[in-house]
C-alpha cells in the first residue's frame, strides 16, 4: 500500500513540476521572467586622463643666421660662441672696400623699409576700421581697395611690399588673425630698420656686420667661402620627438607638464606644433636618441614636437634635459565602465547595457574616446547613478529583459559583535 502511495505522490509532484515548467518556460509562455545578474556597477563621476612621458631638451624658439660674405670681406670677428648680443651690436669688423661698394645699396634698402613701414601701418589702420565695421554689420568689405581682390566671395588682402604676404579675411575672427599677422610683419620691418640705421650710422673708418636680432651666439663660421654667425633666440621651448605612431596620439594644444633640473617647480604648458616631416639629423635629435631608451622601429619615424609654457624657461640652459608629460586624452566629470562590458560598434562608439527605471536591461549607445587602466571612459550615453551590467551576461535574452540583483548584505566584524552585550541583543529581540 505504501509503495503505491509513494509512486502516486511522486507522479503527482513530477506532473505538477512539469506543468509549471512548461507554463513558465514554454514558447507560448506569458509569465514574466527575470534574470539574476550578480555583477553590476553604479556609475560615479571622475576625472580621467591618458599621459605620455617623454624625454625633452631645451631649444631656442628660433635660430637666426647672419651671413658675412667671404674671408676677404671680414677683417676680424668681434663675437665668439656664447656671447649675448642685442639688435645693432657688432658681430665682425669689415673691410672698408665693402662699405664703399654697398653704402648706396644700404641707403636704398633703408628707405625701402621706411616706405614698407608706412604702407603696413596704413594697412593695419584699414584692417582695424574694417573689423569695427564687421562687428556692427557682419560685413567683410575693406575700405581700402588697393591690393584687395575677391575670389569666390572671399576677400583676400595682398600687401604688395615685396615680402609675399597675404591675408584671407572672411569673417570677424579672421580680421583678428589678419591684424595679428600685420602687427608681426610691422615688428619685423621695425627690427630691420633698426639694423640698417645702425649700419648707416657706423664710422666709415670702422665698418661692421651688426646683429639683426637679440640672442646668444651659438656658432661662428670663420673659414670657408661663406662666413656666418648663428644666433639663438632668447625665447626657449622644449623639444621632444614622437616615435613611430606616437604622432597619432599627440595633437597641437595638448596639455604638457615640464619638470626637471633647472626648473624650481613643474611648469604647465601645451604642445605648440607636431611636425609631419621626419626630423633631419641634428644635435638635438641625436641627443634625444641617446637619452631615449626605446628606439623607433622605423629609424626615420622621428617627428619633432615643440612644447611651450607661459612660465618662461629662461633659467634653463640650451640643451638641458627635462621630463615632459603630455596629456594625450582627458575627460572631466565623466563615467567609466570595464572595457569588456562594452560592445564596440566603432572606434569611439559602443553599446552598454543598463537597467532602466522599470528594472529592465536595455542597450544604450555610448561615446568612449579612450580607455584608461582597462576602463572605457564614457563622455556621452551614461549618467551619474545609472546601473550598468555586463552585456555578455544578457546577450542570449530578448530585450528588454527584467533583471534582479543580489540583495545588499553586510557581515559585522568581530570587533562589532563584541561591542554589544547580551542586554543589547535582548532589547532588540523583545522591544524592536
Amino acid at each position: 500500500m505504501n509503495k503505491y502511495m509513494n509512486i502516486s505522490i511522486a507522479f503527482v509532484v513530477s506532473s505538477f513540476l512539469a506543468i509549471n515548467f512548461y507554463l513558465l518556460f514554454g514558447e507560448k509562455s506569458v509569465i514574466p521572467k527575470s534574470v539574476y545578474v550578480k555583477t553590476f556597477e553604479r556609475m560615479t563621476l571622475g576625472d580621467f586622463r591618458e599621459e605620455m612621458s617623454k624625454e625633452a631638451l631645451i631649444s631656442p624658439e628660433e635660430t637666426y643666421t647672419v651671413y658675412a660674405g667671404s674671408e676677404d670681406e671680414v677683417e676680424s670677428w668681434v663675437v665668439s660662441e656664447g656671447d649675448a648680443v642685442n639688435v645693432g651690436d657688432e658681430l665682425a669688423l669689415l673691410n672698408t672696400e665693402r662699405v664703399d661698394s654697398e653704402q648706396e645699396l644700404l641707403l636704398a634698402k633703408h628707405n625701402s623699409l621706411l616706405q614698407q613701414e608706412t604702407d603696413v601701418k596704413s594697412m593695419l589702420a584699414d584692417l582695424m576700421t574694417a573689423q569695427s565695421g564687421a562687428e556692427s554689420t557682419n560685413s567683410s568689405a575693406v575700405d581700402r581697395q588697393e591690393n584687395v581682390t575677391e575670389v569666390d566671395g572671399e576677400t583676400t588682402i595682398k600687401l604688395g611690399l615685396g615680402i609675399n604676404f597675404e591675408i584671407d579675411v572672411t569673417q570677424e575672427g579672421s580680421y583678428a588673425q589678419a591684424i595679428a599677422a600685420v602687427e608681426q610683419q610691422l615688428s619685423e620691418i621695425n627690427q630691420s630698420i633698426v639694423v640698417t640705421a645702425a649700419e648707416l650710422a657706423q664710422n666709415p673708418a670702422r665698418p661692421a656686420l651688426v646683429s639683426p636680432v637679440e640672442g646668444i651666439v651659438s656658432n661662428v663660421t670663420r673659414n670657408g667661402s661663406k662666413l656666418a654667425v648663428d644666433i639663438l633666440s632668447p625665447e626657449k621651448l622644449a623639444v621632444t620627438y614622437a616615435k613611430d605612431n606616437e604622432w597619432q596620439d599627440i595633437e597641437e594644444g595638448d596639455s604638457v607638464l615640464l619638470q626637471g633640473n633647472g626648473l624650481d617647480e613643474a611648469k604647465e604648458g601645451y604642445v605648440l606644433s607636431v611636425s609631419e616631416i621626419p626630423v633631419k639629423e641634428n644635435e638635438v635629435s641625436e641627443a634625444y636618441k641617446t637619452l631615449d631608451a626605446d628606439k623607433a622601429t622605423n629609424p626615420l619615424a622621428y617627428y619633432e614636437v615643440q612644447m611651450i609654457t607661459e612660465n618662461e624657461l629662461q633659467s634653463v640652459p640650451y640643451g638641458n634635459n627635462i621630463n615632459a608629460v603630455i596629456v594625450t586624452n582627458e575627460a572631466k566629470d565623466a563615467v567609466s565602465l570595464k572595457e569588456e562590458w562594452l560592445r564596440r560598434s566603432e572606434e569611439e562608439l559602443g553599446k552598454a547595457t543598463i537597467i532602466n527605471g522599470s528594472g529592465k536591461a536595455v542597450e544604450v549607445t555610448v561615446t568612449t574616446p579612450f580607455v584608461s587602466n582597462t576602463r572605457a571612459v564614457v563622455t556621452e550615453g551614461l549618467t551619474l547613478g545609472q546601473i550598468v551590467v555586463p552585456s555578455s551576461r544578457l546577450s542570449y535574452y530578448e530585450e528588454p529583459t527584467s533583471v534582479f540583483l543580489p540583495m545588499p548584505s553586510y557581515m559585522p566584524k568581530k570587533a562589532e559583535w563584541r561591542s554589544y552585550s547580551w542586554k543589547d541583543y535582548l532589547e532588540y529581540i523583545l522591544v524592536k
